[in-house]
């Protein structure tokens, strides 16, 4: 190789692995006369290419593809209104070493994330390889991150991996796969690299650029993965030394980065990008964003419009900035999500899912007038603006404990609500409430008959708000702009008090926990009932005057169903002395869980101290990282997937079943039987499956693989 941007400029073949040759062409746009590999040894252009590979750390968000490898097939959430990916949460014959067939052009392949990351790979690889022997840089820092990172996550999802350190140079076509132990070390070694010589200054995570702080994380990381048990048959030498490890690291991230003062801090309190306390508070270790000071490398977010619900054909609603669109591909699982927290005291539920929206249409085309008691009405005489200040629709989390009940008659029972109920009063504006969505639905009698929360493909849900972005530029978007947040310390919390529970010092490690539980609790004063998200920032929004037909309408409505849910929505001095007096969440050892916890370990079956233990772990990192892109990866290298697949009933079986243990919905409609459902395969479904471009495409000996070397290649299964 002569040239550094000839090997920039390559066609990455085989998931990255393959190089071909590139045109003189390309070399002549760039606007570089013959840049020698020389310059790769300079600091200069060290940095530069260095530089680039921060955009490695946008391709997480930037796409479809993540929610598939992450959020998927796991207890968190199930397929919404589009089944595009379905294949990916139900395990079925379709997620194969080719994706077949493709639903549409929103279906995922297997190769998204295998030509991605090997991608910059080969280019950490080439400023790994140039760097002057004893460079200790930022950049080659940067590199060694990069690369340790990439490696981190392919064999988290592939397992053996291909394990490739050297820059391409000419076509290349023999490859084999290396066994996690040595893809481990290498990840080890390149993250301890970059551990030694990337700045220890945690106010570069505000920049989104990479620090020490950053590699400590993703050693914690790798070293608790490497010590769990999908890697049990080969790691008992190393556990020891890696618990020890976790800690150690785990440790420094939390003394750097110290927590957020209030959850709404992580992502709720947005209003601009880059300025907003939600993209510059201590606790993110990294996220994505720009790699510099301007904006001009900033990719798109697309967890605004994943995990949105349904709401622009309520009553009196449409689509707007601040509600967002609605690609709906994630829905929030019912018997998990609304049965995890303790809703009463636990304020981490209210600020992660959106249970309220605003009118916002009141007056236009087929929405002009509302009936009320017989009585019908112009909509804008009854709610005069449509800017966020009257509740249009909610959805009520009335578990049995909190003894809230909403009738038949005075709910929504259909799946695509047009009607309104118009049957409980908002206690902050006076109006009746157009639209109501319950969890628990009782008849007259007092008897639960079912759920608004289904669990076929429909759209209604109390969905996730972290990453909702008012601020966008334009309508109708898919995508927002705000920083994607990879890591932060909460996170190291999770490692440390994993890696103490696995040492057998179980008390320990449930206390490590404590601060987060800590912050999770309403303060004293702190209104319950008040709810922000990134909807929000719309109000802030300098483009929305220019936004034809957007102008005051607003679906983001600044108080959500905590009362509705449990209790005193219709008594002032309840809801006062509520607010008066800080929350308690209980305190947690191993002699004492959670009732909703003692729930859950009870439907898995778990009785040993240690299982106890990690089930209670792993419930509480989804109340504090619920849909942040990592459930997946926790559950599959503890190997509790299997068994946590119960709370998603489309994965679980074929005949879907509700909360209440119905297969059909309030109306006596049968729930559509799954024909994807109960495939899930301990044997095969903990790894992905290699890509069979990547198969395809490779040689062994000078000649294409044949069909048995191919699948001795694959994973067991495929």
């Amino acid at each position: 190789m002569k040239h550094i941007f000839k090997v920039f400029g390559c066609v990455l073949m085989a998931g990255g692995l393959l190089a071909t040759s590139c045109t003189d062409k390309f070399l002549e746009e760039v606007k570089r006369d013959a840049p020698s590999t020389d310059w790769l040894s300079t600091p200069d252009g060290q940095a530069s290419i260095a530089n680039s590979l921060y955009m490695n750390f946008n391709y997480f968000f930037s796409n479809e593809s993540s929610y598939c490898y992450t959020n998927y097939g796991t207890d968190e959430f199930m397929v919404a209104g589009d089944a595009s990916n379905g294949m990916w949460n139900d395990y079925d014959a379709r997620l194969g070493s080719v994706v077949q067939p493709r639903v549409n052009s929103n279906t995922q392949a297997i190769t998204t994330f295998w030509n991605e990351l090997y991608k910059y790979i080969a280019q950490a690889n080439t400023v790994i390889h140039y760097a002057e022997p004893g460079t200790k840089s930022v950049a080659l820092g940067t590199a060694y991150f990069v690369r340790g990172f990439n490696y981190l996550f392919l064999t988290m999802q592939f397992g053996d991996i291909p394990l490739v350190t050297e820059p391409p140079t000419s076509p290349e076509r023999e490859f084999t796969r290396n066994s996690q132990k040595d893809v481990y070390e290498q990840i080890i070694s390149d993250l301890e690299q970059a551990y030694s010589m990337l700045p220890a200054d945690a106010s570069l995570a505000k920049k989104n650029l990479v620090s020490k702080y950053a590699a400590a994380h993703y050693l914690a990381k790798a070293h608790l993965w490497r010590a769990s048990e999908i890697n049990s048959a080969w790691n008992g030498s190393y556990k020891d030394a890696d618990l020890a490890a976790v800690i150690k690291y785990a440790d420094e991230v939390i003394a750097a980065h110290p927590l957020a003062k209030d959850y709404n801090d992580l992502f709720a309190n947005f209003t601009a990008y880059d300025t907003s306390i939600t993209e510059t508070n201590t606790e993110i270790v990294l996220a994505s964003g720009s790699s510099d000071s301007d904006s001009n490398n900033r990719k798109a977010h697309w967890g605004l419009a994943l995990f949105t619900a349904w709401y622009q054909s309520f009553p009196l609603m449409k689509r707007d900035l601040a509600g967002a669109r609605e690609y709906q591909r994630m829905k929030t699982t019912p018997s998990y999500a609304y049965f995890l927290y303790d809703l009463k005291n636990d304020s981490r539920f209210w600020k992660s899912f959106k249970t309220t929206y605003a009118v916002n249409a009141a007056g236009e085309k087929g929405k002009e007038n509302i009936t009320i008691d017989g009585k019908t009405m112009k909509a804008t005489d009854y709610f005069p603006s449509n800017d966020g200040e009257y509740l249009s629709s909610m959805y009520i989390i009335n578990r049995k404990d909190y003894g809230q009940k909403y009738y038949k008659d005075e709910v929504n029972v259909a799946k695509a609500p047009t009607s309104s109920s118009y049957t409980r009063e908002d206690y902050h504006t006076g109006k009746l409430i157009p639209n109501i969505m319950a969890l628990y639905i009782y008849d007259k009698d007092g008897n639960v008959v079912g759920t608004s929360m289904t669990p076929d493909y429909n759209t209604l849900l109390a969905p996730l708000s972290k990453y909702l972005d008012g601020a966008v530029p334009a309508n109708n978007r898919g995508d927002g702009f705000r920083d994607g947040v990879l890591a932060r310390s909460a996170e190291d919390y999770f490692f440390k008090a994993e890696a103490l529970i696995r040492q057998n010092k179980i008390d320990e490690g449930l206390a490590a926990l404590q601060p987060l539980r800590d912050r999770a609790e309403f303060k004293a004063g702190e209104q319950r009932d008040a709810y922000v998200d990134g909807g929000n920032a719309y109000h802030y929004n300098t483009y929305k005057s220019g936004l034809k037909g957007f102008t005051a309408n607003c679906a983001f409505y600044p108080w959500n169903s905590y009362y509705y849910s449990l209790g005193g929505w219709d008594d002032e001095a309840v809801r006062k002395a509520t607010n008066a007096k800080a929350s308690e969440l209980p305190l947690v050892t191993s002699a004492s869980y959670p009732k909703e916890d003692q729930a859950i370990m009870d439907k898995l079956g778990y009785s040993s101290e240690f299982d106890k233990a990690l089930c209670f772990l792993l419930n509480e990192k989804s109340r504090e990282m619920y849909g942040e892109y990592l459930r997946w990866m926790d559950l599959a290298r503890t190997k509790t997937l299997e068994k946590r697949l119960v709370f998603n009933d489309q994965a679980y079986s074929k005949t879907l079943t509700d909360i209440i243990g119905n297969t059909k919905d309030v109306t006596g409609t049968a729930y559509a039987e799954s024909s994807n459902g109960g495939n899930f395969n301990p044997a095969k479904h903990y790894y992905r499956p290699i890509p069979q471009d990547f198969l395809d495409n490779i040689y062994k000996d000078g000649k294409p693989l044949t069909a048995d070397e191919k699948q001795a290649l694959q994973n067991p299964g495929y």
